[in-house]
Parts: C-alpha cells; structure tokens; sequence
C-alpha cells in the first residue's frame, strides 16, 4: 500500500517490516527511562517493535489488528498492536526498502520471539559511552546465538538485529552489532530514507 511520505496512517494502512516507536508506561517505563537516560538518550521515544502481521477482516467479517514483536522484560512477545501502543505520542517508519525486505525483517523479529530482555546491556552500553573500551564489554554486548540472533535484547536491538538480518545496513560508523538505543534508530531511520507516519 503506498502512502504519501509524512502522511498519517490508519491502522489498516501498517505492513509487516514498519517499525513503530513510542512511550512505554508503567514501571516498566520507568525501568527503561532510567536506562535510557543512564545512556544519553533524551529523544522522546522510549521504546520500538517491528509490525510483523498486517491487519485483516476474516470470513466471518470480524477484523483482527495488526500483530507486533517487540522486547520486553519478560521476553520479547507477539501480540496484537493496542491502544497502548496507538496514540498521539506514537510514529512508525515506513522503510526504504521493497515489499520482500521489508517482509524479511518482520520474518526476523518473529524470529526472536522469547528473547531474554537485555537488563544488563544498558549498563554496558553507557560503559561503552563513557569511553570504556574493554574487549570483553564489546563481546559481551554484541553477543550472539548460534543462528546469529541476539541472545538477549532491548527493543532497540531486537529492531536492528531484524532489519540487519534481512540486509539493511542501518549504521554504518563502525559500530558494534546491537550497540543502539531507540532514540539513535529512530533519527538513523529516517536518514537512510525511512518516512514517518503518525497514526491517524
């Protein structure tokens, strides 16, 4: 579906492989507030998912959302995209690539489902921009299973560890595998020609 760069989408308008950013409420906010801020990362999007299921109307004509993944503290989970995670303070990025990459990273992010959430990895990444640079920190956060996936994640690198395993090189600075934060992926997004929309 092709939808002018910037305009507002409605629910029906998300694809599988848009990525979505936004606030997360609760202690879990919280949480995540207070390690983003340990980073560095002042940007107003507190968290991002991968849409990886459009939405539809079955045979009966009852409609069903779209489905998202996304990294949580109890694991990175599929569920259906609720009001929650629909508001003003949400954009999605359309990105710059054909139906079929785009169709690879919702592939990837479903991938991961279960994933283990990346506590510790909020700490190492503010070591790392603190200016500590020891071999083990940067194997540590760039850490992998032996199908390449991470093996724990915050939001932010379960989204670029998707788009990375379908081709899409998002950074290209020399940085380490999942060294990014939300607010970083969001603005990287956008400069390797991703278009942001707002829900209508």
């Amino acid at each position: 579906m092709t939808v002018p760069a910037g305009a507002p989408f409605t629910l029906d308008d998300l694809e599988p492989g848009d990525i979505g950013f936004g606030p997360i409420t609760g202690m879990v906010g919280v949480f995540v507030g207070a390690g983003q801020l340990l980073l560095g990362d002042e940007a107003r999007f507190r968290h991002a998912f991968v849409v990886v299921e459009a939405a539809y109307t079955d045979a009966l004509d009852m409609w069903h959302p779209p489905m998202i993944v996304e990294a949580m503290p109890s694991g990175a989970r599929f569920v259906p995209l609720g009001d929650d995670r629909w508001t003003a303070e949400h954009v999605f990025i359309r990105l710059d690539e054909s139906v079929q990459v785009r169709r690879e990273v919702a592939a990837h992010a479903l991938a991961m489902r279960g994933t283990p959430y990346g506590f510790s990895d909020y700490l190492s990444l503010a070591l790392k921009k603190f200016g500590v640079r020891w071999g083990w920190l940067d194997r540590w956060i760039s850490r992998t299973t032996e199908d390449g996936y991470p093996r724990r994640a915050i939001c932010s690198q379960l989204v670029d560890a998707a788009c990375t395993r379908a081709g899409i090189s998002v950074f290209n600075d020399g940085r380490l595998s999942q060294d990014v934060i939300p607010g970083a992926l969001f603005y990287q997004l956008l400069r390797i020609g991703g278009t942001s929309h707002w829900p209508a």
